[in-house]
């Protein structure tokens, strides 16, 4: 069996933000600290002890490329997948979930992935609650979401946990399938060997480049030029304005950028 892990970033809510106009600047964004998010290091902890279940399954974990993921890749790779890599997905389908899901698709399938597919119930700083199972669709699978943990049951069969109020279920996970993790105290990531992240810094991480032809319903560039003609056309509101008010002004950009 073959395990794939599907990760994102987010930042660090530890680190202060670089002063900056991001919107213009997008090298700015290097120097944001990123980390796993509680959902992705669980994610990550169940495949590493499905790996260690079955003998001969391999653990590949992949993750959209952008500014701070080869770092934090790295940081991954201290616990010794079978492989690593980045997926090539454009900015502009970032801001979609449903085209971030296809392209993310395209490149799993481009990279011979397997079918077993592992993600966060949240899929980094951008999504909105609905990657996953756009994620599930393009790869034409089941989804099962808000898993704890997924065990080899005596008869061969894996199966996810997952609690419901006082009830625990025990649902059967098919050979191709979509598999969201929430966190718990079970599945807490574990910490490498140190030696393992001294040889991960020095890892040549590989890259997955495809050409899907998807569009994004958002465009990051026509967003920041609308959000640019906003504020040359009116002042900033102060902080006086009221919480209504400034939400009223953050709905009118977002309807400019896309009306539906």
């Amino acid at each position: 069996m073959q395990i794939c892990v599907v990760l994102a970033g987010v930042l660090d809510p530890k680190w202060p933000l670089p002063q900056g106009d991001w919107l213009h600047d997008p090298a700015l964004l290097d120097g944001i600290a990123r980390k796993l998010s509680p959902f992705d290091e669980a994610a990550l902890e169940v495949a590493l002890r499905l790996r260690e279940s079955l003998p001969l399954a391999t653990l590949a974990v992949w993750m959209p490329d952008g500014p701070g993921a080869p770092g934090l890749m790295r940081a991954v790779a201290a616990h010794k997948p079978e492989h690593t890599g980045l997926l090539n997905v454009p900015d502009a389908v970032r801001w979609d979930p449903a085209a971030c899901a296809r392209e993310v698709a395209a490149g799993l399938r481009a990279a011979g992935a397997g079918t077993l597919w592992l993600t966060g119930r949240e899929f980094g700083d951008l999504d909105d609650g609905t990657f996953c199972a756009w994620l599930a669709r393009e790869a034409g699978a089941p989804l099962l979401t808000m898993a704890e943990e997924l065990r080899v049951h005596s008869d061969g069969t894996l199966r996810a946990l997952r609690t419901r109020s006082q009830v625990t279920e025990h649902v059967r996970v098919p050979a191709a399938c979509v598999v969201t993790l929430t966190n718990a105290r079970s599945n807490r990531l574990r910490h490498p060997l140190m030696k393992n992240v001294m040889l991960a810094k020095k890892l040549a991480i590989d890259t997955v480049a495809h050409a899907s032809g998807v569009a994004a319903r958002i465009e990051p560039e026509q967003f920041v030029a609308t959000t640019g003609a906003r504020r040359e056309r009116r002042a900033p509101l102060g902080a006086a304005a009221g919480l209504d008010a400034q939400l009223d002004a953050v709905l009118e950009i977002l309807d400019s950028a896309c009306s539906t």
